[in-house]
C-alpha cells in the first residue's frame, strides 16, 4: 500500500479488466450528458423543444394549472401557453404550429419532448404524421436529454417567483408573472453562441425595450368613460401585469373594477409598492360562447352608452394567439380578502385600552320552547328567552321536556338531560322488542359499528313536539352475502296515495293513519349480524362484548325488507289480500263492505266503508305492534289533508313555506302568475352560468310540489328542460315561480 500506512498487506497490483457486479450494484450512478458547444440547427423553428410544468399549487386567475413551454432550438425564442388540463396540449400545439409556419414562412421539421402521455399520444402522433413533423422523445426518466426546455422552465419559474415576491403580489397571478418573464427574457438575454437576443434571431431586428416598466408597480389608469362629473376622479389605481400581444398597450389590473385591462393611457409609479397583495378578481365565465360578455365586469351596473368607451379586455383562451408567443391568462376570481386600513387602525387603537375582566354569570342550560326555532333567536341561545303568551299546559310541557337544539356529537347529547332521556327511551325499546343479545365477541366475526342520530320531531305546523334519539348501525360496512342478502322493499308511490284519496272520496270513506313505533325493530333478520355496543352506554362489566342481532336495526341494509316481510306475512295471515300490481296495497272484502290499507314503510293509511272494520284493524295492529299515533288522516309525506263532507282537500302549505325559506326567498315580493304570458325560455348559450346544483335542487323540490299544484306544473316542467346547463335567465324564471308560491301557499286539490 502507498506510503506504508498499514502493516501486513501484500503489495498487489489491481487491473480493471472487467466490470465487478458487486461494485456496480453498490456504486452505479446515472450517466452524465456532455454539454453541446455547437449548433445542431441552421434556421428558426427547425427544431422545437416542448415541455409541460404543473399542476401548480395555486390555480391562476384564469383557472389554469399547467404551463406549456415551447422553445426554438436555433434562436431560443420561447412561447408559453397556460392550460387548464393536460389534454389541451395536442389541440394547442396543432394551432400553434399552423400559425408559426404561416407567420415565419417556414416549416417545422422536428419536435422533441419527454415521454409524458400529454405528448406521447394518438392525437399528436396523427397530427405529426399528417403535416410531416418528426417527433423525438427523450429516454425514459432522463429529462436531461430535453435539457433546453427543462432549463427554460426553471428560468421562467424562478423569475416569476422573484417578480411576485418583490411587491408581495398574490400567487394567483403566477401565470401573468411567467408570461411577462417570458416576454422580457427573449428581448434581454442573448444567445450564448450567436450573441444576439432570441427576438432578433427570429424577427431579424433588434428589440426596443424603452417602454418596459417594473412588474407589479403601482399605476394610474385613465378612465375613458363618458359622463364623468367635473369633480370625479379621472383615474383608477392598479398595478402592472405585462404587455399586450394584440396592440400597443399595457396589461394592468384595475383595483376598482377587479378586472385585467389593456390600455395605453396609464402612468406608472415605480417608487411605490404594488397594490396587488390583496385584490378581488371579478369572476368571468371561461366558455368561448361568452367571449362578448367577458369584456364587461359582471355586476357593474352602468348605462349602456358608457360600455363602448371602456377598454377592458379579457385574456384569450389557450387556443388563441399568445402574447408575442406567450399565452395570455384568463380572468377568474381571486380568493384573497382585503382588510380595510381603517379597520386595522381601529383595532390597533383598541390595543392600548385597559382590559376589564368580564363579569361571568352563572351558566345555565338552554331551555327553549318549541315556538322558538334556532334561526329566529337573536343573541346567545344559553340566555333566557321571553315567549309569547300560550296555553299553560303546553308551555310547561315544551319548556320542561323538549330541547330545541339538535346535538351533533354524542358528547353534546350526553350533556343535555333531555337527550339523555331520549337515548334511554331508545335503548328501552331495544330491550322491549328483544332486538339483541349481549355476547362475547366470536373469533373472526365481522363487527358493525353503531352511532347516535339526534332529531327534533315536529308537528304539521312546524312545532317541536319530541326529541328523538336513534341508534343506527353503520350499514355501509356490511358485505353482501355475509351479513346481508336481499334489500329491496316496496313503498307506496305518490300516485297510489293520490288514487287512494280520490277513491275514498268517491265512496264516502274516511281515511285514518297510524304510525308504527320503531318500525325496523320489528323485522326479523336471517343473517348472523354482530354490532358494537352503543357509544356512551357500554356495559362496564363486559366492555369487550358485542350484541348479536335477532331483529333488524336502523341503518342495516336489510332492515326495510325485514319490516315489510314481517308486516306482509302478518296481514296475509289475518285474511288480507295483497295487490297484484301494487304490493303495498292490502284489501279485505266482506259482503258489501271493503277495507283498504296502503303502506309506506312505517306510515299506514287505512279506511273502510264500514267504520267498525277500521276500529277492528286498529286494535289488531296495536296488539301486534307498538303504535305511536292512530287517528284521522291529516298529514302524510308533506301533504296536508282535510277530509270534508263535500270532498277531500290536499295541499302543501307547510312544504311550500319551508321551500321558500330554504331557497332564501322569504323577503321577495310576491307575484300573481307563475310565468309571464310571453315568456319564451331558450338554451341561452350566451347567458351567465349559475350554480347547477342549486338549480337542480329547486327543480326537484318544485316537481314534488306539483303533486298538489297543477297550476305550476307547466312552468316547472319547462324550467326542468335546462338542468344540464342552467343560465341566469332560467334561474330568474324559477325564482318567479317561488314568488308566485309565496302569493298562493295554500292552493291545493
Amino acid at each position: 500500500m502507498k506510503k506504508d500506512l498499514v502493516r501486513g498487506l501484500k503489495d498487489i497490483t489491481f487491473e480493471k479488466d472487467k466490470l465487478c457486479s458487486a461494485c456496480q450494484a453498490g456504486k452505479q450512478v446515472a450517466n452524465t450528458l456532455p454539454s453541446k458547444t455547437f449548433m445542431s440547427t441552421s434556421r428558426s423553428i427547425e427544431l422545437l423543444h416542448m415541455d409541460l410544468f404543473g399542476p401548480t399549487t395555486y390555480t391562476s386567475i384564469g383557472g389554469n394549472n399547467y404551463g406549456f413551454v415551447i422553445v426554438d432550438d436555433f434562436s431560443r425564442y420561447t412561447w408559453v401557453y397556460f392550460l387548464e388540463d393536460k389534454k389541451e396540449v395536442a389541440h394547442v400545439f396543432s394551432k400553434f404550429s399552423k400559425r408559426a409556419q404561416n407567420e415565419f414562412n417556414t416549416s417545422i421539421a422536428k419536435i422533441r419532448s419527454d415521454n409524458g402521455r400529454e405528448f406521447d399520444n394518438t392525437n399528436i402522433e396523427e397530427y405529426c404524421d399528417e403535416v410531416g413533423i418528426k417527433h423525438e422523445f427523450s429516454a425514459t426518466y432522463t429529462p436531461q436529454q430535453n435539457g433546453v426546455v427543462e432549463r427554460k422552465n426553471r428560468t421562467l419559474i424562478t423569475l416569476a417567483r422573484s417578480m411576485l415576491d418583490e411587491y408581495g403580489i398574490s400567487e394567483k397571478f403566477w401565470a401573468e408573472a411567467i408570461n411577462t418573464a417570458c416576454y422580457a427574457s427573449k428581448r434581454l438575454y442573448p444567445h450564448r453562441l450567436l450573441d444576439k437576443t432570441p427576438y432578433e434571431l427570429l424577427n431579424g431586428r433588434k428589440p426596443n425595450i424603452s417602454y418596459f416598466q417594473v412588474f407589479g408597480c403601482k399605476c394610474y389608469i385613465y378612465k375613458k368613460r363618458q359622463h364623468l362629473g367635473k369633480f370625479q376622479r379621472r383615474c383608477d389605481i392598479g398595478f402592472l401585469l405585462g404587455y399586450s400581444s394584440k396592440s400597443k398597450a399595457y396589461r394592468v389590473f384595475n383595483n376598482a373594477t377587479g378586472m385585467v385591462e389593456e390600455t395605453y393611457d396609464v402612468e406608472f409609479d415605480e417608487s411605490n409598492g404594488s397594490q396587488g397583495a390583496h385584490v378581488d378578481v371579478v369572476d368571468i365565465d371561461k366558455e368561448p360562447l361568452l367571449e362578448a360578455m367577458k369584456n364587461m365586469p359582471i355586476g357593474d351596473i352602468k348605462p349602456k352608452e358608457d360600455e363602448d368607451e371602456v377598454q377592458i379586455v379579457n385574456q384569450p383562451s389557450s387556443s388563441m394567439a399568445p402574447q408575442d408567443g406567450s399565452e395570455q391568462d384568463k380572468i377568474l376570481p381571486n380568493e384573497d380578502v382585503h382588510v380595510p386600513q381603517k379597520q386595522i387602525d381601529e383595532q390597533a387603537q383598541d390595543v392600548d385600552a385597559p382590559v376589564q375582566a368580564p363579569q361571568v354569570a352563572p351558566q345555565r342550560r338552554s331551555q327553549l320552547t318549541s315556538g322558538h326555532p334556532m334561526e329566529l333567536i337573536i343573541g346567545s341561545p344559553t340566555r333566557g328567552v321571553t315567549t309569547r303568551s300560550r296555553n299553560t299546559a303546553a308551555f310547561v310541557q315544551a319548556y320542561s321536556f323538549v330541547s330545541s337544539i339538535e346535538p351533533t356529537t354524542i358528547d353534546q347529547g350526553l350533556s343535555d338531560p333531555d337527550w339523555v332521556n331520549a337515548m334511554h327511551e331508545e335503548l328501552n325499546n331495544f330491550t322491549r322488542n328483544e332486538v339483541w343479545t349481549l355476547e362475547a365477541k366470536p373469533k373472526g366475526a365481522r363487527m358493525i359499528g353503531t352511532k347516535w342520530v339526534f332529531r327534533n320531531k315536529q308537528d304539521d305546523e312546524g312545532n317541536i313536539v319530541r326529541n328523538k334519539a336513534r341508534l343506527v348501525a353503520k350499514g355501509y360496512s356490511q358485505v353482501e352475502g355475509i351479513d346481508f342478502g336481499e334489500t329491496f322493499a316496496p313503498v307506496a308511490r305518490l300516485e297510489a296515495i293520490r288514487f287512494l284519496l280520490a277513491y275514498a272520496t268517491h265512496h264516502d270513506m274516511k281515511l285514518y293513519q297510524m304510525d308504527v313505533k320503531n318500525v325496523f325493530l320489528n323485522g326479523y333478520i336471517n343473517e348472523l349480524v354482530y354490532v358494537e355496543q352503543p357509544p356512551g352506554f357500554e356495559d362496564s362489566s363486559n366492555p369487550n362484548h358485542v350484541y348479536r342481532l335477532s331483529k333488524a336495526l336502523y341503518g342495516l341494509k336489510q332492515a326495510p325488507r325485514a319490516w315489510y316481510e314481517r308486516l306482509r306475512d302478518f296481514l296475509l295471515e289475518k285474511g288480507f289480500t295483497i295487490g297484484r300490481v301494487d304490493t303495498t296495497l292490502f284489501t279485505k272484502k266482506t259482503d258489501n263492505d271493503l277495507f283498504v290499507c296502503q303502506v309506506y314503510v312505517d306510515d299506514i293509511i287505512f279506511g273502510s266503508t264500514n267504520e267498525e272494520y277500521c276500529t277492528e284493524f286498529s286494535n289488531m295492529m296495536a296488539k301486534e305492534f307498538e303504535m305511536s299515533m292512530i287517528g284521522e288522516l291529516t298529514f302524510f309525506l308533506g301533504f296536508q289533508i282535510k277530509q270534508l263532507k263535500k270532498g277531500t282537500f290536499i295541499y302543501q302549505e307547510k312544504y311550500t313555506r319551508d321551500l321558500i325559506k330554504r331557497f332564501k326567498m322569504d323577503d321577495c315580493k310576491s307575484i300573481e302568475t307563475p310565468m309571464a304570458t310571453n315568456a319564451k325560455l331558450k338554451p341561452d348559450e350566451s347567458g351567465i352560468k349559475v350554480d347547477q346544483t342549486l338549480y337542480r335542487s329547486m327543480i326537484g323540490s318544485l316537481l314534488y310540489l306539483c303533486a298538489s299544484r297543477p297550476d305550476i306544473m307547466f312552468s316547472v316542467c319547462l324550467c326542468a328542460r335546462f338542468q344540464a346547463d342552467p343560465k341566469e335567465s332560467h334561474l330568474t324564471t324559477v325564482k318567479r315561480i317561488l314568488r308566485y308560491l309565496k302569493h298562493t301557499p295554500s292552493i291545493g286539490l
